[in-house]
């Protein structure tokens, strides 16, 4: 009977603390990256963390602080994941896809280097994993430890950054998204 009073007492504490604090933590990562689903993705971890450890809550003197700087060190290691895989692991190499090197070929594979260097580092190392390595979702979610809702979101931005930046050239550029995927479901 002891035994479910204390469970008792360390889920309460724990919800307590989920309830009063979640919006802190994720407020706290979405500060340090800037984007919603990551600083969301990083507000769970911060509290799955905190379930694993229940029975030690009692022993926080400052709960507050103590969760603020959980979400703050899960957004930097978000960020040292995404630069540490970005471009040093990831090369964009397009000249395969362009070997017929004539003039609008060449503008072409620079106005979407230019477009792929300017997505936010995330985003690149998302659109990369998906367009260049031929990961699924799934696949890029689980190596990345995001949500799969997060590496839709990403892949949507870069297409829209995309849209933007390319418009003269998207049509041509949509070809060629469509035959890398192609070529690496084959």
């Amino acid at each position: 009977m002891s035994h479910t009073l204390d469970q008792n007492h360390l889920d309460q504490n724990f919800k307590v603390l989920y309830f009063e604090y979640y919006a802190t933590a994720q407020r706290t990562a979405m500060y340090v990256l800037k984007q919603a689903d990551a600083a969301e993705d990083v507000a769970q971890n911060v509290f799955l963390k905190l379930w694993d450890k229940r029975d030690q809550l009692d022993q926080l003197n400052n709960p507050k602080a103590y969760i603020i700087q959980m979400a703050r060190n899960g957004a930097l290691d978000v960020i040292k994941k995404v630069a540490h895989l970005s471009e040093e692991h990831i090369p964009l190499v397009f000249e395969e896809e362009f070997a017929d090197e004539s003039v609008e070929n060449e503008e072409m594979r620079q106005a979407i280097e230019k477009a792929v260097a300017e997505l936010s580092p995330k985003c690149r190392l998302v659109f990369s994993l998906s367009r260049f390595e031929g990961l699924s979702n799934s696949e890029i979610a689980e190596h990345l430890d995001v949500s799969i809702r997060t590496v839709e979101t990403q892949i949507s931005n870069a297409l829209k950054s995309f849209r933007t930046d390319l418009r003269h050239y998207f049509v041509e550029f949509l070809g060629w998204v469509i035959f890398v995927a192609s070529q690496s479901i084959s």
